[in-house]
Parts: C-alpha cells; sequence; structure tokens
C-alpha cells in the first residue's frame, strides 16, 4: 500500500516545520521567500516519490544525508584522492577525487592552467588549500575554465574562478531554468526541480555571472557524437563532441588526440576506483530523481559507444607508443587494460587537511 499522510481527513505536509529546522543551515543562502518556494518543491517531490513507492521518512532522511556528508567533509575534515599525470613539454594533469561529486580536473603548462569541472561550490577553498599545501599557487594561474554539464558537482564553484568559463549553451540554460530536467523528456519534472535545488544549495553553488558559450553547429562526427567545436590551450588541442544528453542536456566530451586524452564527464565513471563513501553519496541521486541519467536508455548507448571509441583510439595510439588516458567523471583516471576494462592510470594519492 501506497504510504499516506492523512490525518483525521486532512493532509498534513511531509515536510513539516520539524524537517524545515533541521535543513535549514543547509539552505541559510536562500531568503525567506526562496525558503518557502523551496519546501513546497521538496513537498511535492516527495509526494512523487511517495507514489513511486518510496518511504517518506526515508526520502526525508536521504535528502538530509546531503547536508550532514558535505558539511561533515569540509574544512578540517576535507579529504581528497588525486593522480598527477605528465603530459610531456612541462604540461601536468591534476585529477582530482573530491568527498563528494565530480572531479576536478586542473591542467597545469607554461601557458598558465586550465580547469575541467569544478566541483562543488564548498568545496572549493578545501581544494584551493589542498593545492597550496602540495606546492601549486591554487587557483591563481587558471586561464581558462571549462564546465562539462550544469551538475553542480561540475560547475559549482565556477563563480568563484578568475575567468568566464566556457560551457554548452543547454548548460547555461539549464542553470537559468533551475532545474536539471531542463532540455529531457523527463517523467519527474519536481523530483529533477527538487533535486537541483537541494543540490545546488547545500553545495553552495556559485553560478558564473558571465559564461563563454560554445558552438553548436556539428563540423564532423566522431562516431555517433557531432564534434561541435574545438579549445587549443598549452599546446593541446582538443575536440569538443556533443553528447547524445542520456545523462543531462548539454553535457560535453573533450578529446586530444596528440597526448590522447578523452574526458567523458558522467557518461563513463570508474566505480571500482572510488572509496565506498563516495559511491554510497553518488547513489542518493538515484534514489530522488529514480535515476542520475535524464534518459537511462541514451546515457547506455553512449557509455556503449564510447567504450568502443575509447578501444578504437587506444589501439591507434599504441602504435605510437603511448596509451589512452580515459578522464571520468567520477573516479580515477583511467588507461584500458588487455580485457578493455578500465583501471586506474598511475598511482592514487591521498589527501587529508588534517594531516598537514
Amino acid at each position: 500500500m501506497t504510504p499516506s499522510n492523512e490525518t483525521q481527513g486532512k493532509k498534513s505536509p511531509y515536510i513539516d516545520e520539524t524537517f524545515q529546522q533541521r535543513i535549514r543551515p543547509y539552505i541559510s543562502i536562500l531568503n525567506d521567500r526562496e525558503a518557502e518556494a523551496y519546501f513546497k518543491e521538496t513537498e511535492a517531490a516527495v509526494e512523487q516519490l511517495v507514489e513511486l513507492g518510496k518511504d517518506p521518512k526515508e526520502a526525508m532522511q536521504i535528502m538530509e544525508n546531503i547536508g550532514l556528508y558535505l558539511s561533515a567533509n569540509t574544512g578540517e575534515n576535507f579529504t581528497a584522492d588525486y593522480q598527477k599525470i605528465s603530459l610531456g613539454r612541462d604540461r601536468e594533469l591534476w585529477s582530482i577525487q573530491l568527498p563528494g561529486g565530480g572531479n576536478v580536473n586542473l591542467f597545469r603548462t607554461p601557458d598558465g592552467d586550465m580547469v575541467l569541472d569544478t566541483g562543488y561550490g564548498c568545496s572549493y577553498h578545501d581544494v584551493e588549500t589542498m593545492l597550496k599545501t602540495l606546492g601549486i599557487e591554487g587557483f591563481a594561474g587558471v586561464k581558462k575554465v571549462v564546465c562539462t554539464h550544469a551538475d553542480a558537482d561540475h560547475c559549482g564553484a565556477a563563480g568563484f574562478l578568475p575567468v568566464k568559463p566556457i560551457m554548452h549553451p543547454v548548460t547555461k540554460q539549464i542553470l537559468d531554468a533551475g532545474t536539471r530536467g531542463f532540455g529531457s523528456e523527463t517523467q519527474h519534472k519536481e523530483l529533477e526541480r527538487s533535486y537541483t535545488t537541494t543540490i545546488n544549495t547545500f553545495s553552495q553553488m556559485n553560478v558564473p555571472d558571465s559564461v563563454e558559450l560554445c558552438s553548436t553547429e556539428p563540423k564532423k562526427m566522431h562516431g555517433l557524437f557531432p564534434v561541435i567545436d574545438e579549445l587549443e590551450f598549452g599546446g593541446m588541442h582538443f575536440e569538443i563532441w556533443e553528447s547524445l544528453g542520456g545523462h543531462i542536456a548539454g553535457q560535453i566530451f573533450l578529446y586530444e588526440k596528440d597526448v590522447g586524452l578523452l574526458f567523458t564527464s558522467d557518461a563513463l565513471i570508474n566505480l571500482a576506483t572510488m572509496t565506498k563513501a563516495r559511491r554510497d553519496y553518488c547513489s542518493i541521486a538515484d534514489y530522488l530523481v529514480t535515476s542520475v541519467n535524464v534518459n537511462s536508455t541514451i546515457a547506455r548507448t553512449e557509455r556503449h559507444e564510447l567504450m568502443r571509441i575509447a578501444k578504437e583510439l587506444d589501439d591507434e595510439l599504441k602504435t605510437k607508443g603511448k596509451k589512452l588516458l580515459i578522464c571520468c567523471g567520477h573516479g580515477a583516471v583511467s588507461m584500458l587494460d588487455d580485457a578493455g576494462n578500465m583501471v586506474a592510470a598511475c598511482e592514487i594519492e591521498h589527501y587529508a587537511a588534517n594531516a598537514k
């Protein structure tokens, strides 16, 4: 039987004053009017989850767990795993797995630094402190920023960085619309909007005042993916591929041929290289929006096509004595083993703020 919140014939809200007080520390950036609208959104989302057979108390606890987890993993409790990879010609890629959310990728080159995906806003200062501890001047040298899609764990700190981020026009539209369901056919509009507001607010998303939009005119195809633009930085030439929109509309992938880098964003992740805490945290989205992908069928197609292309590119690079580096949205920078499975491309190192 579907759970009910009927009491003596009169409906009482799931999002009552007790729950509101519990989560107010995580929505302090909202004014009273915005907070009221958020609670109405959340009420509608819980009602839809109940219709889908979820227990309302469990759903509300999982929402609260986002704030509990993020607040418990910042400041002196911040930890991260990272890889430092030489790209030749005095260039390095630092790929940082945050305690919650997607990876921050920092290219260090003689021409300055480039950030590919920014992580959550609440992690920005912790990552900068981490970089300084490891001998890098934080984000002071950043000359270019790219956001692969509109989820807060990939563009939530963009507003802190000193340059306009490059993104797909639909990514900007999603940020303006305030729901990751924008531009997609989804049966769960209330869930997508509520989740977007929750994660953006709890993670202290800092939306940039202005952005640089990439082109969307297909120049050629790479498999199923249109090549819509290109980017030059640090002696590297990146193709920008448009996704099919399985994970979220407007997602882009990047490919650098000479070095052999394929950035797949959240279309590919390497779960085996993620800690259990990170895997558990990532599962929250699956519960609250039924699937982390706005279209799971398309997402599967993208996954299979990216792996097919990765194997093809890796075979080409082997003739030059190189290996393709697959930079996933979550998990370690990876290579393909002899069986075609993703494995960590190099040692994963650990950073803990309280170990300084």
